[in-house]
C-alpha cells in the first residue's frame, strides 16, 4: 500500500537526534517556540515517464521551525547551527541510502537539500527558520 509521502517524510525527519522539545507538524507552524513543520512546496511531480508506465517523481518540501530569536548572537548562531547539522545529517543519510519508507509501489532514490537553513520571517522575539528539500522516488 502506498503511504502518504508527507507522513513518510515526517517519520523520517523525526529521527533527527537534535529535534528540540516541541512537535513536528504538517502544514502548520504555531507562533510559540519551539515547533517544527513540514510543508509541501508546489512543483511538477513527474520528473520522467518510462515506457513501462512507471515514472520518476519528486516531492519538494520545506522543513521549518519557530525558534527563539534576539539580538543575542549566541541564540541566532545556535539556530543556524541546528540547520547546518540538519543539512549534514540529511546528506550523510542520503549517501548511505537511508531514505524514507514510501511503502509499496514507490522506491526512494534520494533526498537532497535545495537551500541552506535561513531565517525566513522574524518577529520581535521569535523567528521562522526553514530549509527546502527534495525527495526523488520511482513509482510503478
Amino acid at each position: 500500500m502506498k503511504r502518504v509521502i508527507a507522513e513518510a517524510v515526517r517519520e523520517y525527519i523525526m529521527e533527527f537526534p537534535e529535534l528540540k522539545e516541541g512537535c513536528l507538524l504538517i502544514d502548520f507552524l504555531g507562533d510559540k517556540p519551539v515547533e517544527y513543520t513540514i510543508e509541501t512546496v508546489p512543483c511538477e511531480p513527474t520528473v520522467k515517464k518510462y515506457t513501462d508506465g512507471s515514472c520518476m517523481k519528486q516531492y519538494e518540501f520545506i522543513f521549518a521551525s519557530r525558534e527563539y530569536f534576539s539580538e543575542d548572537v549566541i541564540i541566532n548562531i545556535e539556530n543556524l547551527g541546528f540547520y547546518q547539522n540538519f543539512e549534514e545529517w540529511i546528506n550523510d543519510r542520503n549517501e548511505k541510502g537511508i531514505l524514507p519508507d514510501l511503502g509499496d509501489e514507490r522506491e526512494p532514490v534520494s533526498i537532497e537539500v535545495l537551500t541552506q537553513g535561513y531565517a525566513f520571517a522574524v518577529d520581535s522575539d521569535t523567528a521562522r527558520y526553514q530549509i527546502q528539500l527534495r525527495l526523488t522516488y520511482e513509482e510503478e
